[in-house]
């Protein structure tokens, strides 16, 4: 459903709401600040692709949306947007991805694709099975977003590569990221691991 190699198990929901879902909320609102910069870096660094510069600025605002969305759901339940520290999942992807690269710029879109994946997965396990159903709703919204801007990426990576190599690359990088998450400790983040 998701083109993910790990399926997060239904748990995760439980025991992240079993935690509280304050800072989980934190954790979303900068994960849409970070996918919005992202976005506006990969407009700036790769000025000649075109399809790169008439595309995602227009996403980047709405991540930026998305975020005004997010912060404004933590106040009025009682929270505070706080600093917060490197990303272990974003992180990890990103270090992963050097084995085997040939492309910098495809490996950015297909971490993109993959990342925005991963969102797409947890919001809809938030959104069927957290028993706070208004937060379910929230993250229910924000579903179709998350699965254009999954698709936004492969668009964009398979319009500068070939797709052959774009499949190829998808695949290894696809592997990297179920090895990862299936792996990160559990915290109160969209991509946290699963709790042991």
């Amino acid at each position: 459903m998701f083109s993910l190699m790990y399926e997060t198990p239904v748990q995760w929901v439980h025991d992240m709401e079993a935690q509280g879902t304050l800072e989980l909320l934190v954790d979303h609102a900068h994960c849409e600040l970070k996918a919005a910069a992202t976005m506006q870096a990969l407009v700036a660094k790769n000025p000649t692709c075109d399809l790169i510069v008439q595309t995602l600025p227009r996403f980047a605002m709405e991540e930026l949306e998305h975020f005004e969305m997010v912060e404004a759901l933590l106040r009025k339940r009682g929270g505070k947007l706080t600093e917060q520290d490197s990303n272990p999942y974003a992180d990890g992807l990103h270090r992963g991805s050097r084995y085997k690269r040939t492309s910098l710029l495809l490996d950015k879109l297909i971490i993109g694709h993959l990342i925005e994946a991963r969102s797409a997965e947890r919001f809809y396990l938030l959104s069927e099975h957290l028993q706070d159903r208004d937060l379910a709703e929230f993250f229910k919204s924000l579903i179709p977003s998350e699965s254009a801007h999954r698709i936004m990426f492969l668009r964009l990576a398979e319009d500068q590569f070939s797709v052959p190599e774009v499949e190829k690359r998808t695949a290894e990088l696809r592997q990297i990221e179920a090895d990862l998450i299936s792996k990160l400790p559990f915290s109160s983040r969209v991509h946290s691991g699963p709790k042991i």
